[in-house]
């Protein structure tokens, strides 16, 4: 028995349209990233501009606070922090062989244990993924921001978002069916509040985290001290895994110096790790709607994995808004 499918021209031209809309995105994809890091940047300014609103303050001039607070600070940050770290990387590069030459020994007992050929194997092999490492990052790098120009972009339309708050709502009313706006605006404005909210206490986590690594690792007198203590704020970002990330430079470059001071080096991270668990997270993030670590975890590989550095940076909004709209779904479920 034969079976006709008819196709009407407007099931067609829908499809059709759908496909020319995926590509047109796909083609404005830069200018999607550009927007979605403004977006980003405006949640986690919006609540304290919000609070300067509530206290009489017009949005215009408590954004133009938040902003130049923000300017003021990274302008401190490389006046402050820039040349040091400079200076320690480069006398860090100038150290590099004297650490090599040191690992000699634990070189050729790794030889006598698998074998030259198998140890040069694996050095190429290394060399190769950190060559692929290093052109991703840089290539990843120019294609987000496109030199200073797409900065720029990106930081005045994340001024808009915030000085015009009803910007977004009148946008998403104006794309969405009837039905549906007070739930489409109602998202919005918690995935911006949960955005804002993890941003802020992040930053302020890594901050308070690089802070008593420096400390520490400067009371112990351990080399580049401001470098490492820079990578473990950073690390931070990484549940769990971040701690040990941010740990080992420290810990190897301590045990150049000496085993003694390695150890020690490893007794301050397991003080600052617990200090952070039991104190500093849930002080700080207590109003941030967090996600799961593993969420995070899972997230930040899944980002890394398709995009590269990009990936990363996206990894956990995107994963923040995705979490907001399955949990409206599974309550819907609950109620039905």
């Amino acid at each position: 028995m034969n079976q006709s499918i008819n196709i009407s021209t407007s099931t067609f031209l829908r499809f059709i349209l759908i496909i020319l809309g995926m590509a047109f995105l796909y083609l404005i994809r830069d200018v999607l990233l550009m927007v979605f890091i403004a977006l980003i940047i405006a949640a986690a300014i919006d609540g304290p501009v919000d609070w300067l609103a509530r206290h009489k303050v017009r949005r215009v001039f408590g954004a133009a606070i938040a902003y130049l607070l923000i300017v003021a600070f990274f302008a401190l940050f490389m006046y402050l922090i820039v040349p040091p770290l400079a200076g320690q990387i480069k006398l860090l590069a100038t150290d590099l062989p004297d650490y090599l030459t040191k690992l000699g020994a634990g070189v050729q007992l790794l030889e006598q244990k698998i074998g030259t050929q198998n140890l040069q194997k694996l050095l190429e092999k290394a060399g190769d993924q950190l060559a692929d490492a290093t052109s991703n990052i840089f290539g990843t790098a120019v294609s987000i921001f496109g030199g200073i120009f797409s900065a720029v972009v990106i930081f005045v339309i994340s001024i808009y978002l915030v000085v015009q708050d009803k910007a977004i709502k009148i946008f998403l009313s104006n794309i969405t069916p009837p039905a549906h706006q007070v739930y489409v605006i109602d998202l919005a404005e918690r995935i911006q509040r949960k955005l804002g909210a993890w941003l802020r206490g992040q930053i302020l986590l890594m901050g308070i985290v690089g802070l008593m690594v420096f400390v520490g690792l400067t009371l112990l007198k351990v080399k580049f001290a401001l470098t490492l203590a820079l990578l473990a704020g950073l690390f931070e970002i990484i549940p769990y895994a971040g701690a040990v990330l941010g740990a080992t430079p420290a810990v190897i470059l301590a045990f150049f110096q000496s085993p003694l001071l390695a150890s020690l080096v490893i007794a301050l991270f397991v003080v600052v790790q617990q200090l952070e668990n039991h104190l500093i997270v849930p002080q700080v993030m207590k109003r941030a709607v967090g996600l799961n670590p593993l969420v995070i975890i899972i997230s930040l590989i899944i980002g890394g994995n398709l995009a590269g550095i990009l990936g990363v940076v996206v990894a956990v909004p995107i994963a923040a808004i995705i979490s907001v709209f399955l949990s409206d779904i599974f309550k819907r479920g609950e109620v039905a």
